[in-house]
């Protein structure tokens, strides 16, 4: 680990028309359900975000933006 910190906005995925499998994350229960995985954050269900690309993003730009 390198110390590495920042944010990841997701609102835009979870509420658009092509969310797919993160629409169910607009549910706060299932949202809360968020966990690590060998350092990946995971739901239940198998949705997952890419490690590699949230890292990259983070350190470029201190924040992740995913939108739909």
């Amino acid at each position: 680990m390198d110390g590495t910190e920042g944010e990841v906005w997701m609102d835009a995925l979870i509420h658009s028309p092509g969310a797919g499998v993160f629409g169910c994350l607009s549910e706060s229960t299932v949202f809360s359900a968020v966990g690590l995985e060998h350092g990946v954050v995971t739901w239940p269900e198998e949705i997952d975000l890419a490690p590699d690309a949230m890292y990259d993003a983070i350190k470029a730009h201190g924040k992740w933006v995913l939108s739909g």
